[in-house]
Parts: C-alpha cells; sequence; structure tokens
C-alpha cells in the first residue's frame, strides 16, 4: 500500500492538518466493508460507526505515514491524532492510537492527561487494551511518575479505567519488569469483582508475567484460588508448568 503525502516540513499547518485527515479518511471508505463494519460494530458493542476495516491495515496506514513524515512536529502529530479520536468512527479512533504508537518518541509524562482521557472515553476493551498496553507502557517506561495514574485508575468507579490499571504493565512484566507489588495491591482489591473483563484482565497479566517470573505467579494464585474466579485461574495458570497447573486445579477444586 502507498501513501502519497510526502510532507517533510517540521510543523503542519491546519490546511495539512485537514490534507491529511481528508488522505485518511479517503483510503478508510475505499477499503470500507459494510458486512465486515455491521459484524465488528456488533462484536464490538461499539456506538460508533464502522468502515469494516482490518486493524492490520491500519496499522500500515499508520506505519506508512510515519515513514513519509518522519520530520512532522509533536504538536502536528497531537493534533492529527486529536481529530482521529474525536470522530464518530470507532476505526478512525483506532488509526488515533495506531499513530501515536508509531510516533512513541513523542509519549512522555506530559503525554499522561490526554492518555488518562481517551481512555475516559474508550467504550470497549480493543481501544481500552491498545491505549494501555503500548501507549501507557511507553510512559511507563521513560518516566516512573505515570505509575500515579494506575493507582487513580484502580480506584475508578469506571471498570475500563480499572482493567487499564491492570493490564497498562503486561509488556514489562513479559520482561520480568515493573512494579508487580503495585499490580498484586490491585488484583487484590479486585480479585471477587464480577465483571468479566476485570477478572480477563487480571489472569492476563499474570499469564504474561508467568513468562519471566512462573513461581511468582503460582505462588499468587495459591494464595487466592479461594477468591479469585476459574477464569482468573484458568488464564493466568495457562503457562506454568504441567505440575503448577495440576497443583493450581487440584488447589481450586
Amino acid at each position: 500500500m502507498s501513501w502519497n503525502l510526502q510532507k517533510k516540513s517540521a510543523a503542519m499547518g491546519e490546511f495539512e492538518i485537514n490534507k491529511n485527515l481528508a488522505a485518511f479518511r479517503k483510503k478508510l471508505r475505499e477499503n470500507s466493508n459494510p458486512q465486515r463494519a455491521e459484524k465488528e460494530k456488533a462484536y464490538l458493542k461499539s456506538p460508533f460507526k464502522f468502515f469494516g476495516i482490518p486493524v492490520p491495515f491500519m496499522e500500515k496506514m499508520a506505519k506508512n505515514f510515519k515513514r513519509a513524515n518522519k520530520g512532522i512536529d509533536k504538536n502536528s502529530v497531537f493534533e492529527l491524532t486529536e481529530r482521529l479520536w474525536n470522530s464518530e468512527y470507532h476505526q478512525e479512533k483506532t488509526l488515533a492510537i495506531k499513530l501515536l504508537q508509531q510516533f512513541s518518541e513523542i509519549l512522555d509524562f506530559g503525554s499522561m492527561p490526554r492518555l488518562d482521557r481517551m481512555l475516559s472515553e474508550s467504550t470497549g476493551w480493543d481501544h481500552v487494551d491498545g491505549i494501555a498496553t503500548h501507549l501507557v507502557d511507553t510512559v511507563l517506561r521513560k518516566d516512573q511518575r505515570a505509575y500515579g495514574y494506575l493507582k487513580k485508575w484502580s480506584e475508578s468507579e469506571n471498570f475500563w479505567m480499572r482493567r487499564a490499571a491492570l493490564i497498562s504493565q503486561i509488556l514489562l512484566f513479559r520482561e520480568g519488569k515493573g512494579d508487580k507489588q503495585l499490580f498484586f495491591s490491585f488484583a487484590e482489591r479486585m480479585i471477587e469483582e464480577k465483571e468479566f473483563f476485570i477478572r480477563k484482565a487480571i489472569g492476563w497479566a499474570l499469564r504474561e508475567m508467568s513468562k519471566a517470573d512462573p513461581d511468582v505467579v503460582f505462588d499468587y494464585l495459591i494464595k487466592v484460588r479461594s477468591r479469585a474466579s476459574g477464569l482468573t485461574l484458568r488464564e493466568g495458570g495457562k503457562l506454568l508448568s504441567e505440575s503448577k497447573r495440576k497443583t493450581l486445579l487440584k488447589a481450586s477444586s
């Protein structure tokens, strides 16, 4: 897929921003699939409109745009992604996330209020997960002050924000990094929640943590086995050794 915009100057004015938005939207319309759009809207339970565009296609759009606009300044990227995020189309919002992921070098602690707002405005797991596991992760790696946002989200009445608190460190956990004790403090408060997306998030985070720290995960699951949901136990223990899984299942039965 080619991208014919070759804007190289550091800053984009209003005309250039609108020109790029128009180019994105033209490409989305040209590749739309009404049948797929209907199914995606139903699956994601989104209140927004859909083009019916696969996620890999939008990822490629974002990569091609980055390749053609390496000199774009921070404010222009934020303005462009803000316009996309405020769209009535679900997949323009997704494209905003993919663009910020491509331009991860511009994300820092000062970006956290923006990411906080995007999370609070998200209506489904795909946007929450994309923002938390990639964009928030980027900031956590650069500035530990961002952990303060996770603490705030963990106490939110919005379960999507609580999910974000649980999963924002997933890629760090996979590498044996991150603040595990902070995660466990969140999980301890949420372990008995009935919300599927919270139960799944705890298990998902533990599963990724087990790639680097299987004993830590096993010990935690044994500790909470009488209070954790079957979903959390199965998901969290999925990558543990067969002997550990058997011990866990026996202990929880």
